[in-house]
């Protein structure tokens, strides 16, 4: 009885410092989604691709600041806009396709309709 009694106390112990984290845990696809941009990130410096650069940016931007933000040992977005910027000097459509991904927020949209919350 005494073995079972510490056991649970020592699993409560483990777990409640997991419940009282306040930022919620990433899914494993928001980190697949956070490692295959800075692949990209890396191939298109080491490249000189800005197309390469756009498409990381743009997997970054569908990842909401609330939901998920990578942390500091990833590439910042202002370093990523600024090094895409500058590969694609001269070319005017990939510069405005890097201001617009630049400026784009996380495309998720909730709204209720008819007692359901619908999302795109």
């Amino acid at each position: 009885m005494k073995t079972l009694i510490a056991s649970t106390l020592i699993s409560a112990a483990l777990a409640a410092p997991l419940a009282a984290q306040d930022d919620p845990a990433p899914t494993p696809g928001m980190m697949q989604q956070v490692m295959l941009s800075e692949e990209l990130i890396a191939l298109g410096m080491e490249r000189n691709d800005p197309v390469l650069m756009l498409a990381a940016l743009r997997l970054r931007a569908s990842l909401d600041d609330t939901t998920f933000a990578p942390g500091a040992e990833f590439t910042d977005k202002d370093t990523l806009v600024e090094a895409a910027r500058a590969a694609a000097a001269g070319q005017e459509g990939l510069l405005t396709m890097i201001e617009d991904a630049a400026t784009e927020k996380s495309r998720l949209y909730c709204y209720p309709s008819w007692g359901r919350t619908i999302c795109y």
